[in-house]
């Protein structure tokens, strides 16, 4: 028991790699609406971050579940 190691959560990663691949367009899309809200002192930007999560769900759970399996 001493050789083994205890599992490292892969979410994190797989997440940050869909950000980046599958869900680009969409990040691109809500870091231009905070940039735009710190430029002009107020608003939000809710809407692309929710878009965001939905993207970066849809895209991990497939591959989550592969590794679940």
């Amino acid at each position: 028991m001493a050789d083994e190691e205890d599992p490292v959560c892969q979410l994190p990663q797989i997440k940050e790699a869909c950000k980046t691949s599958a869900c680009a367009s969409t990040l691109s899309h809500y870091t231009e609406c905070v940039e735009r809200i710190n430029a002009k002192g107020g608003g939000d930007c809710e809407p692309y971050y929710f878009d965001l999560l939905k993207c970066v769900d849809k895209c991990a759970i497939p591959q989550i579940g592969k590794i679940l399996k």
